[in-house]
């Protein structure tokens, strides 16, 4: 846990900067699990769209972990997950990681 503690560091969340309304408790869980190093949440922009509570989406492998994209309300906010496993981690935490089940339901009809 010695690499989950700092400055700006809770629960292994880094929070030097803002988070969206309602995404920290979804960044806590993320960060809770044992193959992740660390959840440290980017920048913040404006959206034109309104979404009704807090969601995160998969976007892409980086080289140190996943990119993820969270929205709330009109904001959208780049959150990194670093990890030495970013599909074991995709795979244990699909249920808040919206982006990934959406994926395997399109990959699914398509192949019917």
């Amino acid at each position: 846990m010695a690499g989950k503690s700092g400055k700006f560091r809770a629960k292994g969340v880094k929070r030097e900067h803002n988070i969206i309304h309602g995404l920290l408790p979804i960044l806590e869980e993320i960060a809770a699990h044992p193959k992740v190093t660390a959840v440290i949440p980017g920048r913040i922009s404006v959206t034109r769209s309104n979404s009704p509570g807090a969601r995160v989406r998969l976007q892409t492998s980086t080289v140190s972990g996943i990119k993820l994209g969270a929205r709330s309300g009109s904001a959208a906010q780049e959150v990194f997950v670093v990890t030495a496993e970013p599909e074991q981690v995709i795979a244990d935490l699909r249920h808040v990681i919206a982006g990934e089940e959406a994926r395997g339901e399109k990959g699914g009809k398509a192949k019917s």
